[in-house]
């Protein structure tokens, strides 16, 4: 004999979604965030050390070596002191930089969930059949 019963979801409470959607976000967010940020610092230690080697470029002219500083000619002097300053947090700005991307796609994730339980609680209707569960417990 199933004793089934039928319930309709009428709405759901934008609070916990929304917490939801941000720590579901967060978590799953958690090992990209991570290896774009490491991404990140790679690439700025790869530009760091293609501007240094630029500061000494040279050419061999009827046997005398004529050297000029590139960075200095191109005006390149504060985005090689940025770089390098962002190269120096290292291991500690891979890990803030992942965090802070994980805690922005969280916040994305918020958003989404709390949108779409606006929209199920303006238009829709969920019903759902449930019924109970007997347990059957053997003595072992």
């Amino acid at each position: 004999m199933k004793n089934e019963r039928t319930f309709v979801i009428r709405r759901f409470a934008l609070g916990p979604l929304a917490q939801w959607g941000f720590i579901a976000g967060a978590i799953i967010a958690c090992f990209p965030a991570f290896v774009c940020s490491w991404i990140f610092f790679a690439l700025v230690q790869a530009l760091r050390t293609m501007l240094m080697n630029w500061q000494d470029v040279g050419l061999e002219f009827l046997g005398q070596r004529i050297s000029f500083d590139l960075v200095e000619l191109l005006n390149l002097q504060d985005a090689a002191q940025n770089l390098t300053t962002l190269s120096g947090f290292g291991v500690f700005g891979i890990l803030f930089v992942a965090l802070l991307m994980a805690a922005a796609l969280g916040v994305f994730g918020a958003l989404v969930m709390a949108v779409l339980g606006v929209f199920y609680n303006t238009t829709g209707r969920l019903q759902v059949e449930v019924e109970p569960v007997e347990s059957n417990r053997q003595a072992g």
